[in-house]
């Protein structure tokens, strides 16, 4: 009893006053095309062409172009790309981006994908530094023969994902309450991780004759309903002919991590276009709906003139009604895009082949 310390001892070497905060990180991610039409006009200009602005993560951006480059760096032999915050604060904004010039010839035998690589930046945007881009986003040469100028008009996309940071206070904490703060869920980190390893796989899922996964019957039965009654006999693999192996992986990605995979995230081409609608039909397939809608909604962010048609006649076909509705804001937004859009081989296309649909846009316009 004598090495027990007295109650006056424990309350001077007590917990006391804790406070505690939390530090939140998210990103939002946003699209915009810029469409320069009449280039050849501006092509040795050295004053930049500057977007219409538009709200990405709850701050305002344009596009810079610049046709003659940039700086002195480019030597006048460069275009230059850059990525502006307007009115820009002392605290910095962490944006990643990409650029990339839309093709409008696909006879082109130069593809502008190739050249621009759709490379990935990312900057701190703040008063000191309010844009960022590659200064030597393209050579001239490689533009002109990139089968982007069509009809002396280069439509530049730019995908940007914003990075906004919160500091949260609790309350309680500051009264001295003490409390025990829980880390966000870490659930398909682990299951991501457990994909990957190959850890305890107990299925094998043939897709045709060309690729084989190895899974976990009990994820695959939780996420998917027509998967589940697959799974259904005690056999150690099952085979899946509807699917190309592509698409399934893609799926399989989105049963453990509940999200796309990065690649499908962020690009933003006409290689999105394909897999995002046969990301779709697989999902609608396998009863994955949440997926199918994440897809629904990556074509809806992508839409331009040329797409948007075949966009349209996929989702009619689809049972996509959110795409389908997206599809047709986009269109009767304006008479003069209307316009243009009627004017492409998709619109005479779907006017031949669905009237109905050409029947239901009408009725919208009116």
């Amino acid at each position: 009893m004598g090495n027990r310390p007295s109650t006056q001892s424990v309350a001077a070497i007590g917990i006391g006053n804790q406070t505690s905060s939390t530090h939140r990180s998210m990103a939002t991610a946003g699209v915009h095309q810029f469409s320069i039409k009449g280039h050849s006009v501006i092509a040795g200009s050295d004053e930049p062409i500057t977007s219409k602005p538009f709200r990405v993560g709850g701050y305002e951006w344009t596009i810079r172009y610049y046709p003659n480059g940039a700086d002195a760096e480019t030597g006048g032999q460069h275009v230059s790309v850059l990525l502006c915050q307007n009115s820009p604060g002392d605290d910095a904004v962490t944006a990643t981006f990409s650029f990339s010039c839309l093709q409008q010839d696909p006879a082109s035998p130069t593809s502008a994908e190739e050249k621009n690589k759709l490379c990935t930046y990312t900057g701190d945007f703040s008063s000191e530094k309010s844009e960022w881009g590659p200064v030597k986003f393209m050579s001239k040469a490689d533009l002109a023969a990139s089968g982007c100028l069509k009809d002396d008009c280069l439509v530049i996309r730019c995908a940007v994902e914003v990075v906004t940071k919160e500091l949260t206070h609790d309350d309680d904490h500051q009264h001295g309450a003490a409390v025990v703060v829980v880390p966000p869920s870490d659930l398909t980190r682990d299951l991501g991780s457990l994909l990957a390893s190959g850890h305890a796989t107990d299925i094998t899922v043939e897709i045709g004759e060309a690729k084989k996964f190895r899974a976990h019957r009990c994820v695959l039965a939780a996420r998917s309903p027509v998967l589940r009654a697959l799974l259904c006999s005690k056999r150690s693999s099952i085979c899946i002919k509807d699917v190309d192996a592509a698409a399934f992986e893609i799926l399989l990605h989105y049963m453990y991590h509940d999200d796309l995979p990065m690649p499908l995230r962020n690009a933003c081409c006409k290689g999105t276009t394909d897999m995002a609608q046969r990301v779709i039909a697989a999902a609608d397939r396998y009863g994955m709906g949440r997926l199918k809608l994440m897809c629904e909604s990556k074509l809806s962010k992508i839409l331009d003139v040329d797409t948007v048609c075949s966009i349209l006649d996929f989702a009619d076909g689809n049972d996509c009604a959110q795409l389908k509705s997206c599809c047709f804001e986009y269109m009767l937004k304006d008479r003069k895009r209307l316009k243009d859009i009627a004017n492409t081989q998709g619109f005479k296309k779907l006017n031949q082949n669905c009237l109905s649909i050409a029947c239901e846009m009408l009725l919208k316009a009116l």
